[in-house]
């Protein structure tokens, strides 16, 4: 027995929304006669309905219209933020909903309506005439917004924090799930504020070739001096919401609850002056520009750094200089101490890296340290390449060398950086 027909049905904004909604799409598609359509039509409805449960947090209406040769379904919620390709980068490990529903359905889009927005998409026969057309958004204009400038904005580390953000504050749902009766809500809050960020903000355009990237990944290309991002009015409470969550996030992941790693400090810094731009200008506060208070030299706790555990690498005759996955330098051996111009390698042992990289190169490294952390994005590693470092004097020389990451016996994770320097023994990769 085959036939068609619309079913609809109103499912709350909880973790067993998807399987409700794939169910209800599989019964409607058996009673049609259209079980073919099932595997493709379950995928994408799950993707849209876990999109809308995770970043509008409302109740989800589901529309269901479906026959022998065809199928449409239509998922509406109470935000009004219209859905966007993300432009992470592939080896993330979150932002591929919008890519599974193009690559899927035969047809899809989204409009707003009055009360938030409905996002629908259709498979199989799509002459169908119980197809229902595409209505025109019901929504004119948008909502009130307000126009949050961002002066000296550092475009190389906003794309970096985004990817690695997602992922913490996906991972850091999952972990509140069952402690935070508000997890679903915020973590809605602080999709919507992320997303409206990633809209604005144009992603850097790097190329692949390792010289080319290097080359185009320096200040000031890497900055935009002036963007205007528009925030609808009611999103400017998800700023704080952000900036807060990420906070706990943070400490979570740093006290080992979270897998994800934490954040490097001007990423933090980033953040909280992104959120509070946002609520600072929504109340008449002029735009002040992004500035890092974190210094490149600022000694961290010296039990962070290890350096007993590393004592055998820094007696090697090679060059190299050792950092953990924090970019702290753990170890070095005395001819990179000799040609970096230091007197002893206490100097630099439990610096940052950031103590040799010249100021230029500062975004660029912090943003790709970031990506390999969240991502393992490794442009840059395995490969002889000539970057300039910074001496104890100041000044600047060229160097050939090799980063490779590597795991120690006692299962610390660190990054070395072969050197290729006169009177140094040749590096054993």
């Amino acid at each position: 027995m085959t036939g068609s027909g619309t079913t609809e049905l109103n499912l709350p904004a909880e973790p067993m929304t998807a399987g409700q909604a794939r169910r209800a799409v599989r019964r409607a598609l058996e009673v049609a006669g259209a079980t073919h359509l099932r595997d493709v039509a379950e995928l994408v409805v799950s993707e849209l309905v876990t999109n809308a449960v995770v970043h509008a947090g409302t109740m989800v209406s589901l529309r269901i219209t479906a026959e022998p040769a065809a199928l449409r379904v239509e998922v509406e919620d109470g935000s009004v933020r219209l859905p966007i390709r993300r432009t992470w980068t592939d080896t993330a490990g979150t932002g591929r909903g919008l890519r599974i529903v193009e690559e899927h359905a035969d047809r899809w889009d989204a409009q707003l309506t009055n009360g938030g927005k409905v996002v629908w998409f259709e498979i199989g026969d799509l002459s169908s005439p119980l197809l229902l057309s595409p209505t025109a958004p019901l929504l004119a204009t948008g909502p009130d917004r307000i126009e949050v400038t961002l002066l000296d904005m550092p475009l190389l580390m906003h794309w970096a924090w985004q990817e690695h953000a997602a992922t913490l504050l996906r991972e850091h749902l999952l972990y509140a799930l069952e402690r935070d009766d508000h997890a679903l809500d915020d973590h809605a809050a602080a999709s919507d504020a992320l997303s409206i960020l990633d809209e604005h903000l144009p992603p850097p355009q790097l190329p692949t070739d390792p010289e080319a990237l290097m080359a185009s990944s320096v200040e000031p290309v890497v900055t935009a001096p002036r963007v205007v991002v528009r925030i609808p009015a009611q999103s400017v409470r998800h700023f704080e919401v952000l900036d807060d969550l990420l906070t706990r996030a943070v400490a979570a992941a740093e006290s080992g609850a979270l897998l994800s790693p934490p954040t490097q400090p001007e990423m933090a810094e980033m953040r909280s002056w992104l959120c509070g731009e946002v609520a600072g200008q929504a109340n008449f506060a002029e735009p002040k520009p992004w500035r890092t208070s974190s210094s490149a030299r600022a000694a961290l706790d010296p039990g962070t750094a290890r350096a007993h555990v590393y004592h055998e690498l820094s007696e090697s005759d090679e060059a190299f200089l050792v950092t953990d996955d924090s970019s702290i330098i753990v170890a070095v051996t005395p001819t990179v101490v000799d040609f970096l111009g230091y007197s002893r390698e206490d100097e630099l042992l439990g610096q940052r890296i950031l103590t040799v990289v010249p100021e230029r190169f500062h975004q660029a490294h912090i943003a790709g340290t970031t990506l390999h952390v969240t991502n393992g994005r490794d442009a840059l590693l395995n490969l002889w390449i000539t970057v300039p470092i910074l001496r104890a004097d100041g000044s600047e020389v060229p160097v050939s060398l090799h980063v490779s990451s590597r795991r120690l016996e006692d299962d610390f994770h660190v990054f070395v950086a072969h050197m290729d320097l006169p009177g140094a023994t040749a590096p054993s990769l």
